[in-house]
């Protein structure tokens, strides 16, 4: 679901109502509007504001992983929707999630159904868990999709933690060097600067420019450090902006090591919830729409709006992926045999495997591929600072 702006006119006195309504698309918002008397004047996105804010409260995966596994035993136990759920919100300890429960407990009792309440809180349950929920209710089986959704949710988590485990090598040896480079800036140039400035002797280029940033440093690390943070939101506020969020997108798919590992994610997450889904009985269409929110790339998501308008128009999905080259070849054609055979859901099932173990290879191997280009990277470096000081310091010697 799409949240939309909208203004309005009331049909009593005709004065403008504003406010915003969820649906699929605008013609449904305009249809819920007139639904409730409302005469629509113009329907769109709402603008979206800078958040500045560097730590947002949210639900841990983990947490929602819990939740969703004792809810599908509970539900399958046959305890009643509204005690499972109180029984939910007294074991969880993130306040985030017990005001959400507390919602959803109200909301049920009221006689709502689960997923249509768990769709106003889009920042916690994703569509497809949304969209899941959904198919279980309307088809009986709302434990056996819970379940599902669980082993979903462990596979995704024990994923993310894989690609985590192997950015913290990089990221350890990026800090380290970063506190290398503090330490020279800040404590080493200072001295030697004044050892050098005692002799008076003429020094190289390259130690003038060491000790004039050494010196720039120490004077204006403040200016330094508002220019960082600068940076850091005018790279947030262009990202947010569609033609920027599309070159960012393109740079993360093109890094070396970075992007192939980025590409087999996303297609281990597209197999496993297209295979999710399937099995859901959701038709393919919304399948397809439900797949393009869960992956944050502009590039997948125009790929997958050309996917589901060539699939609308009566193409099979493994002919609508062909044409796209951001899928592999390998994907279409097991989608082939999938539609052919009539086993979509387990060749999809088996994809996810497929990449699931790649992304494990990548990860494991991910320090010794990354290892030389930061030796690289240290030793110019190094190599710089230790020719720019030792240089000079020849040169004392040599007129002693």
């Amino acid at each position: 679901m799409t949240t939309y702006s909208y203004s309005a006119k009331t049909p009593e006195g005709g004065t403008n109502e504003k406010g915003e309504i969820e649906a699929e698309s605008t013609n449904e918002a305009a249809s819920k509007l007139r639904e409730k008397g409302l005469l629509p004047i113009t329907i769109g996105l709402p603008k979206k504001k800078l958040d500045i804010r560097l730590f947002k409260k949210k639900v841990p995966l983990r947490e929602k992983i819990i939740f969703t596994r004792q809810l599908a035993v509970m539900v399958k136990a046959g305890l009643p929707l509204t005690s499972a759920i109180q029984a939910l919100r007294k074991q969880t300890e993130n306040s985030k999630f017990q005001e959400v429960l507390d919602d959803v407990i109200i909301q049920v009792r009221g006689g709502q159904t689960l997923s249509s309440i768990m769709g106003k809180h889009t920042d916690v349950f994703p569509d497809v868990y949304i969209a899941v929920v959904r198919a279980g209710e309307s088809t009986g089986k709302l434990s056996e999709v819970l379940f599902t959704l669980a082993q979903q949710q462990e596979k995704q988590a024990e994923l993310i933690s894989k690609v985590k485990g192997a950015l913290m090598y990089p990221a350890v040896i990026l800090v380290a060097l970063i506190g290398v480079i503090g330490l020279i800036v800040f404590f080493v140039l200072p001295s030697l600067q004044t050892i050098f400035a005692d002799f008076g002797s003429e020094l190289p280029f390259t130690t003038k420019l060491l000790f004039s940033t050494s010196t720039f440093a120490q004077r204006y690390y403040w200016l330094i450090a508002l220019i960082l943070i600068a940076l850091f939101y005018l790279l947030r506020f262009s990202i947010s902006k569609p033609r920027g969020r599309l070159v960012f997108d393109r740079f993360v798919l093109i890094m070396p090591v970075f992007g192939d590992l980025t590409k087999k994610v996303y297609m281990a997450n597209f197999a496993r919830t297209m295979a999710m889904l399937t099995q859901a009985s959701l038709p393919i269409l919304e399948s397809i729409k439900i797949v393009r929110r869960t992956i944050s790339n502009k590039h997948y998501d125009n790929a997958f709006v050309r996917i589901s308008q060539a699939v609308e128009n009566g193409q099979p999905l493994s002919k609508a992926i062909g044409r796209e080259p951001i899928f592999p070849p390998m994907v279409t054609q097991l989608i082939n045999l999938g539609e052919q055979s009539g086993e979509l859901e387990s060749v999809l099932g088996e994809i996810s495997r497929f990449y699931d173990s790649e992304v494990d290879n990548i990860t494991r191997n991910l320090s010794a591929l990354i290892e030389p280009i930061m030796l690289i990277i240290m030793g110019v470096g190094v190599a710089f600072v230790v020719t720019s000081v030792l240089s000079p310091i020849y040169k004392l010697v040599e007129n002693f």
